[in-house]
């Protein structure tokens, strides 16, 4: 019961954790929803993901759409 309790709480805690959703990502690109212009933790998020490719994220802008602000990134050396 412990060890069930004890993983439901880090489970939570994970969960409460927030950073941007995803949008789509497709190598060597990477989109997320950012609310307002705020890029901080997109561009963390975006230098991970295209650090799996050997690669840096580079910003190419924002982008409105129906659901939101959507800060789209490339992958490149």
């Amino acid at each position: 019961m412990r060890i069930t309790l004890t993983f439901t709480m880090l489970a939570l805690l994970l969960a409460a954790c927030t950073s941007p959703p995803e949008v789509s990502s497709s190598p060597p690109a990477v989109s997320y929803h950012v609310t307002g212009n705020d890029l901080g933790q997109a561009g963390a998020n975006a230098q991970r993901y295209c650090q799996q490719y050997g690669t840096s994220a580079k910003f190419q802008g924002i982008q409105t759409t129906a659901t939101g602000n959507v800060a789209v990134y490339t992958c490149g050396s």
